[in-house]
Parts: structure tokens; sequence; C-alpha cells
């Protein structure tokens, strides 16, 4: 399905869900106005706080959140707009979507457990934020937000059809028509989240993976979110799961127990504040059960090898090809029967299996073809045959096996066809810890290049883009925007009385000031805008696609929000602004009008926005 078809049947469930029985889980009206707030690119710090500050339960939650290991290391805060500005605002809309859920629905009847529901949403949400921090493709409270609601659907489907919904996936869609995976990216898309978002809570690949490369990833941390969350429940006891999940994004059973820690250390504190209740003795036993087991090594690293698996009638024959592998050293365990077989087959995993093809009860062929199926290059098959004739061995060829081997059969023969399949089941095993190692390794090698990557283009003090990041957007917007005819524009900032804050007060004060006001003009910018630092205590915002009005209100916006920013024991800041949009001349010549703009700013008396005249439009 493309995007447009997704969309319509998002629709049809969410349609399908409103008629059920009982009303779906609903955000409450704040979360939905903030919802429609964030969709208008203009919006800001104090717009959010002041919607918000209708909910004081919101508000409280919002600086509890920024003061969380979310944030670990910043100071405490008791503002809401430092609280918006550590969390963002788009993402705290998404936060609020999610925190009005938790209690929403506290009244409901049945038999359906809602603690226990959003102790593992609160789990799946505190890893997919570990992985977000990892893969660094989402903001942490994004991931948090995203992974509380991955799976809202499953309460949806229970609000509207019954605790019968709480079925497994396949029974649902017969039923239904839809899944809870389904129903979860329906009402995501519902409350206006962005597609990316939704599109990762689905369960097909196929289907999360054509709106882009990230979301495919992003669908991938769902699904091992998903199952770290599941991994707290008693009753789950198998865990190699985990260790294939966690080798695409280079987490190995050190690395997932890792995660598990931090989520066992975090788990409380997070509970208290969404009001859950989670005993501190049972989570940390529970954890210490996950360490236990996930230190044991993962069956693909198990170097001991399974062995050897002889399926044959009880025969002095079959006898002796058993003591004659025995006596060769390779570990193997005799089956007379096709059941026993079976059983065997159900509770060990073989590295060879050794089949006669005339044992009675058994398709050697479709076994073949099963096995080959279930294993792949994991397991050997020899089929022994009484008629190797051409055709019964391509047939067996074809159906899986690797080697046939003619009835009377010769020890040693079999001993050599063993030992070898023996080793070449080992080296795929090898191959494959070396291809994991290996991306492990290039992920790693990424991730360092990234890491200098963004060092090379930030300001190391405010985190801002910085003159070279600058240059090379201006490039490309001169390129873009200008090509196309639209306005380019461009806002060029000072700080008034600057030396006067570093003379008096140190230069430390300085930098704290100069960081502040980055996060709240930052706050302010469009998505398609860049905020960088110009030197000193100068700031340029280029706005692509900006006129010369629109980047003058921009400014004095920003104006208005450095005017209201109060820094304990500083004296009140403004700023100064020039504004200037591209003519003819280029980039080069903005920037020059824009910097005579802020002189004039600077003379008429500081705290203003100038607009230049100079560059004039492109026609």
């Amino acid at each position: 399905m493309d995007l447009s078809q997704l969309k319509e049947r998002n629709l049809s469930v969410h349609a399908a869900l409103r008629e059920g029985q009982r009303p779906l889980p609903s955000p409450s009206a704040v979360a939905l106005q903030l919802m429609q707030a964030v969709d208008r690119r203009d919006v800001g710090v104090f717009e959010v706080c002041r919607i918000a500050r209708a909910d004081p339960m919101l508000v409280a939650r919002t600086v509890q959140m920024a003061n969380s290991a979310l944030y670990a290391g910043l100071r405490q805060t008791a503002a809401m707009e430092d609280a918006v500005m550590r969390i963002g605002v788009s993402a705290l809309a998404r936060l609020a979507v999610g925190l009005s859920l938790v209690h929403g629905n506290a009244r409901w009847s049945g038999s359906f457990d809602l603690g226990a529901y959003w102790r593992r949403a609160l789990a799946r949400a505190l890893a997919l934020q570990h992985l977000a921090r990892r893969q660094r493709n989402l903001p942490a409270s994004e991931a948090f937000s995203l992974g509380l609601l991955a799976d809202v659907g499953r309460l949806a489907m229970v609000a509207a059809f019954g605790d019968d919904a709480a079925s497994a996936i396949g029974v649902q869609r017969e039923r239904w028509g839809f899944d809870e995976c389904q129903a979860s990216a329906a009402l995501l898309d519902a409350w206006s989240f962005p597609a990316s978002l939704w599109l990762a809570v689905l369960p097909s690949s196929r289907e999360s993976a054509q709106a882009g490369g990230r979301v495919g990833e992003l669908a991938q941390m769902v699904v091992l979110a998903r199952e770290l969350a599941a991994a707290l429940d008693e009753s789950r006891r198998e865990l190699s799961p985990l260790c294939l999940l966690g080798a695409r994004f280079g987490l190995d059973a050190d690395g997932i127990g890792g995660v598990l820690e931090q989520i066992g250390a975090e788990l409380p504190a997070m509970a208290e504040l969404l009001e859950l209740k989670l005993p501190p003795a049972q989570a940390q036993s529970e954890f210490q059960r996950l360490r236990q087991a996930l230190s044991a090594r993962p069956p693909i690293d198990d170097g001991a090898g399974g062995g050897a698996l002889l399926l044959a009638a009880p025969t002095p024959a079959a006898d002796a090809l058993r003591r004659a592998l025995l006596e060769a050293g390779v570990a193997v365990e005799a089956a007379g029967s096709a059941t026993q077989g079976f059983e065997l087959l159900g509770t060990r995993e073989p590295d060879v299996l050794v089949l006669d093809a005339d044992l009675p009860g058994l398709d050697a062929l479709a076994l073949c073809h099963q096995q080959r199926l279930a294993r792949g290059a994991a397991l050997y098959v020899l089929v022994l045959s009484a008629e190797p004739g051409s055709d019964a061995v391509l047939q067996a060829l074809d159906a899986g096996a690797n080697d046939v081997l003619a009835k009377p059969v010769e020890h040693k023969l079999l001993v050599a066809k063993v030992k070898l399949g023996e080793r070449a089941v080992r080296l795929v095993a090898a191959l494959e810890r070396e291809r994991r190692a290996a991306d492990g390794a290039q992920r790693e090698l990424s991730r360092s290049n990234e890491d200098l990557r963004v060092a090379a283009y930030t300001d190391e003090l405010t985190g801002l883009p910085n003159r070279r990041a600058l240059d090379e957007f201006l490039r490309g917007s001169a390129r873009d925007t200008l090509g196309r005819g639209d306005p380019l524009s461009c806002v060029l900032v000072d700080l008034d009385h600057f030396k006067r804050i570093n003379d008096t007060h140190g230069h430390d004060a300085g930098d704290r000031v100069l960081c502040s006001v980055a996060r709240v003009l930052q706050a302010q910018t469009r998505a398609t805008d860049m905020l960088a630092r110009w030197g000193g205590e100068e700031l340029v915002l280029v706005c692509p696609g900006a006129p010369l009005d629109a980047a003058a209100r921009l400014a004095e916006r920003m104006r208005l929000t450095v005017e209201r920013l109060q820094q304990a024991g500083l004296p009140q800041l403004t700023l100064s602004a020039g504004v200037a949009q591209a003519g003819d001349d280029g980039v080069a010549a903005m920037l020059r009008a824009a910097d005579a703009a802020l002189l004039q700013a600077k003379r008429a008396g500081r705290n203003r926005v100038v607009r230049s005249e100079i560059s004039a439009p492109r026609s």
C-alpha cells in the first residue's frame, strides 16, 4: 500500500472502532488543542504554555518530566517555559496525549488489567527512548511518547469490542478485519501524529518501510521495544528473540542487559510520576531474572555444536552406523521411529540430520523441506536411500537435502560426510557472527563519522549550527529557493549590552545567557529555517520562502521572547535585530544589508527590529 491507501485504511479502522460498545480512549481537550497548535509552524513556547496551563495536572507532570531521567544532567527547574524548551514544543504535545490517556479509562469494568497494560506501555516507552538515543534518529521525548502509545490500539479494541479483543493478532484480523497494530496507527493518525510515527507501529515492515529508510528503522525499534517490555512478564522465559532483534542495532546480550538495567533503574520513578503501582522489589527481581537469562550464550554463538541426529529404524545396520559415529567422536542421538524423531527435532537443534528415507511412517522429502525452511543453512541434511537413482537424488536435493548416500552405507564415508556437515554448519555460524560483528563495527564507524560531522558543523557552546554550517545552508537555499523564484530572508540578531554582562557577572554567566537565548529563539523558528551562531553574541536566522514582512514579524516575536526571558541574578535581556531579503545581488548582499539594519537598530536605542530595504525582492 502507498501512503494514501494506508491513510484510507486508518479512516476505515477508526470508523469501525467508534461504532464499538464503549467510548474509545481519547486524549484530553488540552492535549488535542496542543496537537492542533503545533501543526502551525509559527507556534511558540509561550503560546504552548498558555494552552497547557488550562490543565494544571499536565503542567505539573510536564515539569516533573523535564526533571526526570529523560533529561538527566540538566539542572532542576520549576518553570513551565524552561520545561517546554527542554522537551520541545511538538514533543510536548505528543507527550500530553500519552499522559492524558494513562488515567482516562480508569473506571473500566471487565477482566482487562489496565494497570498491567500501562506498566508494560511505560517499560516499552523507556526501552524505545534508550534505543532512540543509541540510534540518534528520534528525540528522546518523541520516542518516549511513541513507545507509550505504540499499542494503544489494543486498549481501543478492548473498549470497542470487549475483553475478547485482547487476543492474538491473527484472531483479531480474522474476526474484525484489522489488528491492534493497525488500530494504533489509525488512532495516532487521527490524533495528528506525523506519518513517520504512526507508520512505525504497523506490524508489516513493507508498510512501514514505504515512507523511507528512517521509518523502517523506527519500526524495527518499536518491535524490539515491544519485546523488551514483554520480557518483563514472569511467564516469559524465551529471550532469544531479544538477541536476534538486538543484533540489528549492534546490541549483543550484554548490550540488551544494559538497556534492561537502565529501564529497571528508571521504571520506579517514572511509574510514580504517572501514578502507576509498581512494587520496586518485584521489578528488581524481574530484571535480575532477565540479566541471568541473558548471560547465557545465545544458540548461534555456541561453539560446541549440536551434534548429529540419526533417524533410522532399529536394525543391526542402524546400530552399527550409530556406533561408528560415536567412535569417530561425533555426538549423535538415534531415533528409531518417525514420532521419536519429530520429538527430538522439537527439543534440540542438531547440526546434522541423517535421515533414512525408508523409515516407516516418514515422508522424507516433506521433512527435508520443512527443516530447510525452519533451519536454513544451520542444518546439514544427509539422506540415506536404498534407491539412489538420479531422479530420487534430484528430488531429495530439491526438497532441501545437502547430500544423498546409497544403502548399505560405508561407515567411513558416513563419518566423513557427517563431519563435513558439522564443519559446514559451524562455518555458517562463524560467518554469521563475523557479519554481525562487522555490521556492529560499521554502524559504530558510521556513528563516529556522524559525530565528527556534527561536531564540525556545530557551535560547541550553544549547540547551534556554526558559521560553516550556515555557509552551506545559504548556498543550498540560494540555489533551491531563489532558483524557484521564492523569497529568501534573514534576521541578524545581537544581544544588547552583552559585554556588560560578561564584565559584571563573568564569562560563565555570559555563556549561560547565550545558551538560554539560543534555546528560546530556536523554539520560535520554523522547521525549514536555520538559526546559527554568527560569532560572539550575534546569531543569524535564515528563512527560506519567507518574504521581508514575514521575517520581520518573526524577528519581532523573537525580540519579545527574549525580553520576557528571566535569568536569575542577571539584568533583563534585550536584543536588536536587522532583517533583509535577498535580491538580485544574492545572499552576500542580503547579509550586508541585515548587518547595516542591525547597526541602525543599535543606534536608534536598541531592543528593536529594523528592516532593510536595500536588497530589493527578486522579480
